[in-house]
């Protein structure tokens, strides 16, 4: 099974990606990002000052609207209360993660922050899926040092960086916990990476 972190800065390619990825003919969980709707909250949270648990559910909500939105290119939407349920999952489908989430104890583990996105959760999906890598699809095709993309670097790299990457600031804090490796790269990149494990992009290991 694949795990893969679609964000919304792909949104225009949705129909190219999700046609490419019915072709494969593996099992894949997509994990939707907040997209513009989170964007919307982010403003709603700087105007009026809520509270960070309310605002870090109101942008996880928002997972399942874009989620929705994916469905709209012929891909199932998935519901599922527990963990166990993501198992044995056939196809190719999209998580609404909101309930997921809310029904589990475990994820207290991540801090209600707007440092923790759907980067974050997808990762720690992964890890309780027992996978051990997510792929990132987004626009800017791989983690970019001084504009220069990164090939491969650990998460113990990245978090000694401190610096604004494509990737939130507690993912690889999570990689690096988890042991999970996350492969960052454009829509175009993601058949060779599934297929052959190789691809342009960036390789973020859970070291």
């Amino acid at each position: 099974m694949e795990l893969l972190k679609i964000g919304g800065s792909v949104a225009n390619e949705l129909q190219s990606i999700v046609q490419e990825l019915k072709g494969l003919d593996r099992d894949i969980l997509i994990v939707p990002g907040g997209w513009i709707f989170a964007d919307l909250v982010r403003d709603v949270d700087e105007k009026y000052g809520l509270d960070e648990s309310v605002s870090h559910w109101m942008a996880i909500a928002c997972m399942d609207v874009y989620g929705y939105y994916i469905s709209n290119f012929g891909v199932e939407v998935l519901f599922a209360e527990d963990l166990e349920s993501l198992s044995n999952v056939g196809g190719v489908r999209v998580i609404l993660p909101h309930c997921l989430l809310k029904h589990s104890k475990e994820f207290a583990e991540l801090p209600a922050s707007w440092d923790v996105t759907s980067d974050s959760i997808s990762v720690w999906i992964a890890s309780k899926l027992g996978l051990d890598r997510v792929i990132k699809i987004t626009d800017v095709g791989g983690v970019l040092i001084n504009g220069n993309l990164v090939e491969s670097l650990t998460a113990s790299e990245l978090l000694k960086l401190n610096i604004e990457t494509c990737i939130d600031k507690f993912t690889p804090k999570l990689l690096k916990e988890y042991k999970v490796d996350m492969f960052v790269c454009n829509a175009k990149e993601v058949k060779d990476y599934i297929l052959k494990g190789k691809a342009k992009g960036t390789l973020v290991k859970g070291e």
